[in-house]
């Protein structure tokens, strides 16, 4: 028997939101709203005991006001943005900022991406394991190695590279700190809301337009979610946009890329390289143009099969753990002080 109220606020499909649902202690029941305005909210808010805000969903002080009966805040997510902490303060609501793995795993795996596309790493696992390399093998010591001995000279890196992030929530917020330690010359970003100036800072990101986004940069990453706008939003004009010898890395929601546009721009030399995780239709076949031109060693093109949050619990039972400690007395793993 559901015996407290929680609101739980998403910008995610009614996929993500179906899991969550099906993932919720009986303890709990779950009013799941997306993207909805606080007058919306009015008549649901002075019986919520919790609020969950998933990615970015506010929580002002209005809502925290109206909400009577409100013990805590549980933010899915990195930052605190769209949240009223100090409202929550003066009212004794405590705020928790738990963080979420999977954004972390889909981070590490465009890291991933973007190093092996920019080091041409499909190339040279091939030519390494081809075993014949036309000159006798030596042992190797302090003196004697064979440095480079396919005489590449097209291995890069992130080092004062300019990266562009199209899509920049919570993954890109999770990618964004992983890049500094890359020492990148610039790493410019889009989304719908700009960050306020303290979250760029920390971050070490500047805010651009999309157009200037794709023009400037060496490593272009979309991350961007599916929607009416961004169907086919990465295409031809796009590629015909970018830097020549830039590089693509996709890990957003699959129909956002036109693949043959893609195969055509890497085809003619435009790109350097791409990378991609998802794709309009899933899974690829063995005919797509995709999948043929990725078994070329000298494309630079790697394809993952959807797997960059993959090994991750089937359930979404840790989205309410906060709670369940907070409704138990245990002490809260996230508090945020």
């Amino acid at each position: 028997m559901a015996e407290h109220h929680v609101l739980f606020l998403t910008d995610r499909g009614e996929r993500h939101q179906r899991s969550a649902l099906r993932s919720a202690p009986a303890e709990l029941d779950i009013i799941m709203k997306r993207r909805a305005p606080d007058t919306e909210l009015m008549d649901v808010l002075p019986t919520v005991e919790f609020i969950i805000s998933e990615r970015a969903e506010p929580v002002s002080a209005q809502m925290i006001a109206q909400a009577a009966q409100l013990k805590l805040i549980v933010r899915l997510g990195s930052l605190m943005v769209g949240i009223d902490t100090e409202a929550a303060r003066l009212h004794g609501v405590s705020v928790s900022l738990q963080p979420v793995v999977g954004t972390m795993y889909v981070a590490e795996h465009v890291l991933m991406m973007t190093l092996a596309t920019l080091k041409h790493l499909g190339r040279s696992l091939w030519q390494a394991n081809m075993g014949d390399h036309g000159m006798p093998a030596r042992r190797t010591d302090e003196n004697t190695f064979a440095f480079n001995w396919l005489g590449l000279t097209d291995i890069g890196g992130l080092y004062g590279k300019r990266v562009a992030i199209l899509g920049m929530g919570e993954i890109g917020v999770e990618l964004a700190r992983r890049l500094i330690a890359f020492r990148p010359s610039e790493v410019l970003y889009n989304k719908r809301t700009r960050y306020p100036q303290a979250v760029e800072q920390q971050l070490g990101i500047t805010y651009s337009d999309p157009s200037d986004c794709v023009q400037r940069a060496d490593i272009l990453i979309s991350l961007l979610p599916y929607a009416p706008d961004t169907d086919l939003s990465i295409n031809a004009v796009t590629f015909d946009s970018m830097k020549t010898g830039a590089i693509l890395v996709h890990a957003g929601s699959g129909s956002v890329i036109d693949e043959q546009a893609l195969v055509d721009a890497l085809k003619s030399g435009k790109l350097a390289g791409a990378a991609l995780d998802t794709f309009e239709y899933e899974p690829l076949s063995p005919t797509h143009p995709l999948v043929l031109l990725s078994r070329e060693p000298r494309s630079n093109l790697l394809l993952t099969p959807h797997v960059a949050a993959a090994s991750l619990p089937d359930t979404r039972t840790d989205d309410f753990s906060e709670i369940m400690r907070f409704v138990t007395g245990e002490p809260l793993r996230y508090q945020v002080d």
